[in-house]
């Protein structure tokens, strides 16, 4: 779940044009990068595809004026995000950089920004699969970097990610590197380290011994549900993996799926996982694909998603959450814009839902609703029109402490900025709200200049804490990223 940049800079005039042909301002170069990164997730969006993002990334990496910062911005969106292919891009890029060589915070980035064995692996394999089909001369920091890494993981570790298969896979990664050797490091070259024991091991057990008994279909699922079925009973599979497995459980080991429910709904783990809804949802779409009956399964994740508000955050005052319908916010954006909205209404005591684009909403939401209800009311009233966002302020009712805007910021009708709107909107109500706008799809521009708003981007689970942390400090997250120490 990339998720939320911000920073800020002079007001001015808007100074370019949005992918939708309308006007907008330019992001200073260090938030376009910490957008693009943190809400790139190799996914087609309505303005670019997957492929483009991805080479946006590498772009932004080769031209930022400032290395020390893309290397800091990686090293934070892998550890407090999760996000591992835009940090593999960046790693990658930063090694191709001559102005970088011989930094003397490069050789620590590389050892920081390897969360699992396999980010080495894969940091190879977008080298291999971007000019570099050989893997030949990697830098000395990346060698010395990824090295001190490898030797720092334990057996079990190598174990998880060997992954023969790949390419490169693991053992080729200790030949390109040549770390200092650990016991753990020559028990996998010299073919000696035992499997680990995980979920994952004992499922791929499982069907390596299906294979080599020739089962049939059927006998091969009913193996792999007794391995599911132990791993629930003797309490070896934690919070997320069952979210993770959800279909698996319930196509496989019908019998003991009531185990993993229980293991969902318990408060305490909800509040131990520190879950959020966005990963409940997430879970209840991934059932839609399977056959097997997942009716209790969805009442479940219903009971799940409303525990996991507990770890939502609160806001005083009053806030208004706007919410882009356009043509463009269509499919997985607008799911994840109704869905954003409907926790925080249901999170807030005071909140109201607009719906914009050439036209306002204002919703008539109940908190008492589920937040599935509320996310689906919030969809279907969706008219996907042109984007305007002068809008928002126009049919702002009453005085906001805060306005949160979700949408892909490709505003187009009347070819302005809403600097204008906003400003009446201030002097009609006396009101001076803080303007958090999320960027949904990370297209690289703004409605606003930066020191009018909080201009975040990402859909996330931690970005809620982040809103958190700027309600209280404007610079909170700049400062994080920034404190991060290479």
């Amino acid at each position: 779940m990339a998720r939320f940049a911000f920073w800020k800079r002079k007001a001015s005039e808007p100074d370019t044009l949005n992918l939708a042909a309308g006007q907008a301002h330019t992001l200073s170069p260090k938030l376009e990068f910490a957008s693009a990164l943190m809400t790139t997730f190799t996914t087609d969006t309505f303005y670019a595809s997957a492929g483009d993002q991805v080479a946006r990334i590498a772009e932004l990496t080769r031209k930022l004026e400032d290395p020390l910062f893309a290397a800091k911005a990686a090293v934070y969106t892998r550890k407090r995000n999760g996000l591992r292919s835009v940090s593999h891009i960046v790693a990658g890029e930063l090694s191709r950089r001559v102005d970088v060589k011989g930094a003397p915070w490069l050789r620590s980035f590389y050892r920081k920004v390897v969360q699992r064995p396999d980010d080495i692996t894969e940091t190879l394999a977008y080298l291999k699969g971007s000019g570099n089909p050989e893997l030949r001369k990697l830098s000395n920091a990346m060698k010395r970097g990824f090295g001190e890494a490898l030797g720092a993981f334990d057996a079990y570790q190598l174990a998880k990610y060997q992954r023969s298969d790949r390419d490169p896979n693991l053992i080729d990664a200790v030949n390109l590197i040549h770390p200092k050797s650990t016991p753990a490091l020559a028990a996998l070259m010299t073919g000696t380290l035992k499997p680990a024991e995980t979920w994952e091991t004992k499922l791929t057990q499982a069907g390596q011994q299906a294979a080599k008994e020739g089962l049939t279909e059927t006998q091969k699922t009913d193996l792999k549900g007794q391995a599911w079925g132990d791993l629930l009973v003797q309490r070896k599979l934690g919070y997320l993996a069952a979210l993770r497995n959800l279909r698996n459980l319930a196509e496989q080991a019908p019998e003991t799926l009531h185990l993993a429910l229980d293991l969902l709904t318990d408060v305490r783990q909800v509040a131990t996982s520190q879950v959020m809804p966005f990963q409940l949802a997430t879970a209840a779409a991934v059932l839609a694909h399977t056959k097997a009956d997942t009716t209790p399964v969805k009442k479940a994740l219903e009971k799940a998603m409303e525990l996991s508000l507990m770890n939502v955050p609160t806001f005083e005052g009053q806030t208004l959450i706007a919410v882009d319908v356009s043509g463009s916010m269509n499919g997985r954006l607008l799911r994840i814009a109704a869905l954003f909205a409907a926790v925080l209404f249901k999170s807030q005591e005071k909140a109201d839902v607009m719906l914009f684009d050439t036209q306002v909403q204002h919703l008539r939401l109940h908190p008492s609703d589920s937040l599935t209800s509320l996310t689906q009311a919030i969809e279907n009233a969706a008219t996907h029109g042109g984007t305007d966002f002068r809008l928002i302020f126009q049919n702002a009712a009453k005085a906001y402490d805060r306005i949160i805007i979700l949408s892909d910021m490709q505003a187009w009708v009347g070819h302005q900025t809403p600097a204008a709107e906003l400003a009446a909107y201030k002097r009609k109500h006396k009101a001076d709200p803080r303007i958090f706008s999320f960027d949904l799809a990370g297209h690289g521009t703004l409605q606003f200049p930066e020191a009018k708003v909080f201009a975040l981007a990402g859909f996330t689970d931690a970005v809620l804490g982040t809103l958190k942390n700027l309600e209280k400090d404007p610079s909170a997250l700049v400062h994080e990223i920034e404190a991060v120490q290479l």
